[in-house]
């Protein structure tokens, strides 16, 4: 299938250390592995190439200059609360789905991943529900949001992975 059935199909599964989580918090410096697990063999090594290389910068670009809050703020008011909340905290993330992701971002935003990425506005909505449980945990390892100065650097920081694998 697609690059992007891959990248879900390692994000279900997961696969201990050496994933997501370790290489986000690197760059994130939210710590050596993520509270969750999450996207584990999806990378298979290396740095974030393909798929994931071009989806993070693309995440990274949309929680930044307060998206981050923005989202978090809509899904609260869609009832998403327990889930997002959940990525702040020290538990274990809860799981977010596509159509949730549809709800708390701008259609055009969604839009501009799936062109980005070559797929389906859908298919792009559930690889941002695959990764943003990831990202916000790596950002909040204290189980709080930092001030936005410090979000928006580490965005920024994920953001340049973009420019550097493009």
């Amino acid at each position: 299938m697609s690059g992007l059935d891959d990248l879900l199909k390692g994000a279900r599964g997961g696969s201990g250390g050496g994933g997501l989580g370790d290489l986000l918090g690197g760059i994130l410096g939210g710590g050596a592995g993520a509270r969750s697990g999450g996207l584990g063999g999806a990378l298979g090594g290396g740095a974030g190439g393909g798929m994931m290389g071009m989806l993070l910068p693309l995440v990274a670009s949309l929680l930044m200059n307060g998206g981050l809050k923005k989202i978090m703020g809509q899904l609260q008011a869609s009832g998403r609360g327990a889930e997002a909340d959940s990525w702040v905290s020290t538990d274990e993330n809860k799981p977010l789905d596509g159509a949730a992701v549809r709800e708390a971002v701008d259609h055009d935003e969604i839009a501009s991943i799936a062109k980005r990425l070559g797929v389906s506005e859908d298919e792009a909505a559930e690889a941002v529900a695959r990764v943003l449980p990831d990202v916000v945990d790596q950002v909040t390892p204290e189980g709080q949001l930092p001030p936005d100065d410090e979000l928006d650097e580490k965005f920024g920081r994920l953001h340049e992975l973009g420019k550097s694998s493009g």
